[in-house]
């Protein structure tokens, strides 16, 4: 097979698939996929028999995975509340995520260990979202005894495929908790110490951000460099949506190459030898992935990164379509029903879109001969915008029933400045911890290009037929 990874990959997802839109009992799955592992074996010398036994192996497996993520154990606390219960609860676990506070309300996700009600109490598992109004502050792995009221989440949504009850269940969310009252025990989990390591050290750079810098601009670089979007008005959020550029305010494939960049170099100005860079880089950028909330941009961008430095440690040419099929498996293998997940498919869609597309139409209208370097640079960032564009397009019309045709001018000026934006990020968080001096001018930087984004995404959708919704 030529990229056996890519089509293994393919099979997979397409065992995924059929497993999710058609009802297969699990044993008869699993029969099946001991079925064609036995015949790969056993063809292995025959190497066209063996791979297509191989895919089918892995289409089964694909099936398996997601029917086996469908079995919730029987003390999931999900098996205790009905679609909408009135009854009180009181639930005890550990803070598994990084808690988020608007307009007096803290939300965060709760790894449950134990749950009570006025006619039982008992061990129980999984996770829950939980809402609370209070001015308390919670940490990441704190303990909590929280009660109120337990409930499934309503399915609604803005598209055809939109539903918050799927979004949360993609996330293995499967309750709802609206609390009333909430105990702190003092009690840390012991689990998990690089993902707490990995918040705190999160919280010190935002710190940083809106010590220095003014709030709004704070907020959009919070966005950009950490993946923080609570602190960027709905207004602006909903405008970028708009011109289609709403991705450069979240952190993806663009930030871990910036990271991944910036760290390399200064490994090689210090005369770090190839091999130590790369045991120093990849655990940097776990803990920027854990660091960022390990979105699958980021999981994608960061499985990638790591697989093209190994192959230049063995020098090695890596292959763009081997390693997105590496990133892609190793999410789905952890959490099958990322595959339905919008975040997943525009991230791989996009990348994909650009490696296939853009050398392509390059190709064809001949720019290797253009002697204007100028305009040469500005059409090559048309062609990739557009490359992108192609390729995404399709899943944003059927989600958010919108079309952007603007998106691909409005990509080629302001993704430019959101590089710069995020520079001016990572400059300021180096400066403001070996060099004080300089931090202000970074900071002013940082606004002023903000100010320049926000008001050229204004003047971009104003033109006649930038975006306009689909029925």
């Amino acid at each position: 097979m030529k990229r056996p990874l890519v089509t293994l990959t393919l099979a997979f997802c397409l065992g995924i698939f059929f497993a999710h839109n058609i009802k297969i009992p699990y044993l008869l799955v699993y029969g099946i996929a001991l079925l064609f592992l036995a015949l790969s074996v056993l063809s292995f010398r025959k190497e066209l028999r063996s791979n297509i036994f191989l895919c089918c192996l892995f289409f089964c497996l694909g099936g398996v995975l997601l029917k086996n993520s469908q079995i919730l154990p029987g003390c999931h606390i999900s098996k205790f509340i009905t679609y909408k219960n009135d009854n009180l609860y009181t639930v005890k676990g550990f803070i598994n995520s990084q808690p988020g506070s608007k307009f007096g309300r803290v939300s965060f996700v709760l790894k449950a260990e134990e749950i009570e009600s006025a006619y039982f109490r008992q061990k129980c598992c999984g996770y829950l979202l939980v809402y609370i109004k209070t001015k308390r502050n919670f940490r990441f792995a704190e303990e909590l005894i929280l009660t109120g009221n337990l409930y499934r989440p309503y399915s609604f949504g803005s598209g055809k495929r939109q539903s918050y009850r799927d979004y949360l269940y993609r996330q293995d969310i499967f309750s709802i908790l609206q609390a009333k009252a909430v105990r702190q025990t003092g009690k840390l989990s012991k689990i998990s110490a690089l993902r707490r390591f990995s918040l705190w050290l999160k919280a010190g750079i935002e710190g940083i951000f809106f010590r220095y810098v003014s709030p709004l601009p704070a907020g959009i670089l919070d966005a950009m460099v950490l993946g923080e979007k609570r602190n960027i008005p709905p207004l602006i959020y909903n405008s970028m949506i708009k011109s289609g550029t709403v991705h450069i305010l979240v952190v993806s494939g663009f930030n871990v190459g910036i990271v991944s960049s910036i760290l390399i170099l200064f490994l090689k100005l210090i005369r770090i030898p190839r091999r130590m860079r790369f045991y120093i880089t990849a655990p940097l950028l776990i803990i920027y992935c854990f660091m960022t909330g390990a979105s699958t941009p980021v999981v994608r961008a960061t499985v990638m990164a790591i697989f093209f430095m190994l192959g230049s440690i063995f020098k090695r040419e890596p292959d763009i379509y081997n390693s997105c099929a590496l990133a892609a498996i190793f999410i789905l293998i952890i959490n099958p029903r990322q595959l339905f997940d919008v975040g997943f498919e525009l991230s791989f869609a996009s990348v994909i879109s650009i490696v296939y597309l853009y050398p392509k139409i390059k190709s064809l209208l001949h720019l290797d001969s253009m002697k204007v370097k100028v305009l040469k640079f500005l059409i090559e960032g048309c062609l990739v915008s557009f490359s992108a564009w192609i390729g995404t397009m399709g899943f944003i019309a059927y989600n958010f029933r919108l079309f952007t045709p603007v998106t691909v001018l409005a990509n080629v000026f302001m993704v430019p400045l959101a590089t710069l934006i995020t520079l001016c990020g990572f400059s300021l968080l180096i400066m403001a911890l070996i060099f004080a001096p300089l931090v202000p001018f970074f900071a002013y930087s940082s606004e002023l290009a903000v100010v320049l984004l926000l008001n050229l995404n204004a003047l971009l959708i104003k033109i006649p037929h930038a975006y306009f919704y689909l029925p």
